[in-house]
């Protein structure tokens, strides 16, 4: 299991998503401005995380349009009418805050641009004074405000309901792109605006015990799931920056007690839609989207890596392997069924079916690589202890050599030293503990815990020693029911799913339930 080389194959699809016939624009998604935005921030991951070149006519152009798209007194992303085909198609969209943000940032930490810089500063700036004390804009103080319509979508509106409006799809989203931007620039203003975002939405966007924000999910409410993540993710973000823990005390409430296995389903299904319906599917579910499953997932990675709760290591690699793998458009998806255009490869979107319907919507896209070059990067990292394998997939670095495999009934994590120290081996939490086997050199190892680690010590195994642990791949099932009332039952191997009933079309994400699986 190589998430490598299904990142480099999802940057095929991203470069095919640049338009040639329309200004190397990424066309046929939510919005080209928007669009553009996560482009760039994909992009450069893609290229930090796993060497993914970058064509130079392609970054080229992809600059100009960001200079164009933001060539207004605010620099947010807007649809530019000086591009023919983007004529009657401009207006100011809070909700691309930070897809500016993190297309601008991007541009100072990975390429040194000082126009990005400037740009990105300008930004937090317009942001800065139309921020009301009571954490809506005044949208109307913008420089942009008369130039251009006001965009009509209602989850981007800030709305009043009984004094309460929902501002995760404007600044919430925002306050993640804001960190990294000050981790970046060091700029006290940047700073300053995150904290300020950051105490609103803590107060208005989440509940102290980790429940669910009734008003977030009320039918009323036009909610947004992925935004809704954005803030989550942001506000953890600024918790761990600042040293505030109370704030990465609430988000891991909100994720353990709101977020997993409710919002985002065990299966990785996760809705587009919180509150209100807009968008139904045939059957009068929510059509869906895997970037919540990614974001919850990177969620979860922050807060294992980042906080100390490394049970959560095993939610991110069951969504991962349940959903955003078996949901991706792949090589032989391209070969078998004609018609796919060239920006499908090894993309991801929205889709319908609830299981079902592979296909490229941009910025899905996008967001779903930026969280798989997250979990890719941290696959191997280091700590106190030693070298730890936190996430069972093939990786490489300076310390060790993993190769994961699964076969029939059993799974393997081979490790191998490259250079001598201590060593984690993360045991999934669902391995039955009869089945451990540990092994150094083809020597059975007692099984030494660390937490939810198999520790072995430097003294163990020289540079060039190899160490597996073998665990078995329990069979279980499991049952979802969607709002309409449809269910779905699911069979495990482990952390994946080898069977659905009923299963979706058309390219269905799981095979057909077998009979000796339905239990």
């Amino acid at each position: 299991m190589d998430l490598r080389q299904r990142l480099e194959l999802s940057g095929t699809g991203l470069m095919a998503m640049l338009d040639r016939e329309h200004e190397y624009l990424p066309t046929q998604g939510y919005e080209c401005a928007h669009d553009l935005g996560r482009w760039w921030d994909a992009a450069l991951r893609l290229e930090e995380t796993v060497g993914f070149a970058i064509p130079a006519e392609l970054e080229a152009a992809s600059l100009r349009n960001l200079q164009l798209l933001t060539d207004n007194p605010d620099r947010l992303l807007m649809n530019n009418e000086a591009i023919p085909f983007l004529k009657g198609k401009a207006g100011i969209n809070p909700h691309n805050f930070r897809e500016t943000l993190l297309a601008f940032g991007g541009l100072v930490r990975w390429r040194r641009n000082q126009w990005a810089r400037v740009a990105a500063l300008q930004l937090v700036g317009a942001m800065s004074k139309a921020l009301r004390p009571d954490g809506s804009f005044a949208f109307e103080a913008f420089g942009s405000w008369g130039r251009a319509p006001f965009t009509q979508d209602p989850s981007h509106t800030e709305a009043k309901r009984g004094g309460w409006f929902d501002g995760t799809a404007t600044s919430g989203r925002a306050i993640e792109a804001l960190v990294w931007l000050y981790e970046t620039t060091c700029e006290p203003r940047v700073l300053e605006l995150a904290r300020r975002i950051a105490e609103h939405h803590l107060a208005n966007s989440t509940c102290l015990d980790g429940s669910m924000r009734p008003a977030i999910v009320d039918p009323e409410n036009v909610g947004h799931n992925h935004s809704y993540h954005g803030t989550l993710r942001g506000l953890l973000l600024f918790g761990l920056l600042t040293g505030q823990h109370h704030y990465v005390e609430v988000i891991e409430a909100t994720y353990r007690k709101a977020v997993r296995l409710r919002l985002v389903h065990e299966s990785g299904w996760a809705p587009h839609d919180l509150g209100k319906l807009r968008f139904p599917n045939a059957q009068g579910d929510p059509v869906a989207e895997p970037s919540s499953a990614g974001d919850s997932a990177q969620l979860a990675l922050w807060l294992a890596l980042r906080a100390g709760h490394d049970d959560l290591l095993d939610d991110v690699e069951r969504l991962v392997r349940a959903r955003l793998l078996p949901m991706q458009v792949t090589e032989d998806d391209m070969r078998t069924k004609p018609g796919h255009h060239p920006r499908e490869m090894g993309a991801w979107g929205v889709y319908g079916s609830c299981h079902a319907e592979k296909r490229c919507t941009p910025d899905v896209h996008a967001a779903v690589i930026h969280s798989l070059c997250d979990i890719h990067a941290h696959i191997l990292t280091s700590s106190a202890a030693g070298a730890r394998v936190n996430l069972h997939f093939d990786a490489e670095n300076a310390a060790l050599k993993v190769v994961c495999t699964r076969s029939g009934e059993t799974g393997s994590a081979a490790v191998t030293v490259k250079r001598p120290g201590n060593v984690l081996i993360r045991i999934p939490g669902w391995a039955p503990e009869a089945s451990l086997r540990l092994a150094a050199d083809g020597r059975p190892l007692p099984l030494r815990r660390l937490g939810h680690f198999a520790f072995i010590s430097a003294d163990t195994v020289g540079a060039g020693g190899r160490i597996e642990l073998t665990y078995a791949l329990p069979r279980r099932n499991s049952e979802e029911t969607m709002l309409s009332g449809r269910r779905y039952r699911f069979a495990w191997v482990g952390d994946e799913i080898v069977g659905v009933d009923p299963q979706d079309s058309p390219d269905p994400f799981y095979p057909a339930l077998e009979a000796a699986h339905r239990g």
